[in-house]
């Protein structure tokens, strides 16, 4: 089992996988060729056309298999932390000689500094309430710590899936509500909600 994780993070990488699929293909390819000049019965061409097509369908479900195996992984070797919120700022900061862009999150305990392309930020408004005044913004910071015993291999395609775009499931939040009064301008004209 541990071997078949361990081929599941190897191939979960597209780079890696694209690379090895494109070798196997373009031998199979030749293969065919190869093979189809050589044969010349119609029905055996059929059976070579049929063959390469489950190869090449084959090897994408074999990528979709390893990227579900890594998934269900970081499911369960990171949990998520949840921290209310007083202040966020987007500043550039320069750290190891560059200068990436980083949200400066002040939590009841510390100032969280987090790379920017890590933080999916999600921002609606909400109207007013007796619990919360007009004008006012309730902030919550949710991180994804990853377990402290990971093997590099795998630390490292958790990082990846962390910053990448298409993984926003996994990504930290900073979730931002802005209370705004019921009463909303329409055209020029006061309207009042009423919910």
């Amino acid at each position: 089992m541990k071997t078949i994780n361990r081929i599941a993070y190897f191939l979960d990488d597209f780079d890696t996988f694209y690379m090895i699929y494109l070798i196997f293909f373009a031998t199979l390819l030749t293969a065919f060729t190869f093979v189809y000049n050589k044969i010349v019965s119609e029905t055996n061409r059929t059976i070579l056309y049929f063959f390469m097509l489950s190869v090449f369908v084959l090897t994408f479900f074999i990528y979709w298999i390893a990227k579900a195996i890594v998934n269900a992984d970081l499911k369960k070797l990171t949990r998520k932390l949840r921290y209310n919120a007083t202040a966020y700022t987007k500043k550039i900061l320069h750290r190891n000689d560059d200068g990436e862009i980083y949200y400066l999150i002040k939590t009841d305990n510390e100032t969280k500094i987090v790379k920017a392309n890590t933080v999916l930020i999600s921002k609606q408004d909400k109207f007013a309430d007796s619990e919360h005044r007009s004008g006012t913004i309730d902030i919550e910071y949710i991180e994804v710590e990853l377990d402290k015993g990971l093997p590099e291999y795998k630390r490292e395609s958790f990082n990846q899936r962390l910053t990448s775009n298409e993984e926003k499931k996994f990504k930290n939040q900073l979730n931002i509500v802005n209370y705004v009064s019921k009463e909303v301008l329409i055209g020029g004209k006061m309207y009042e909600n009423n919910q």
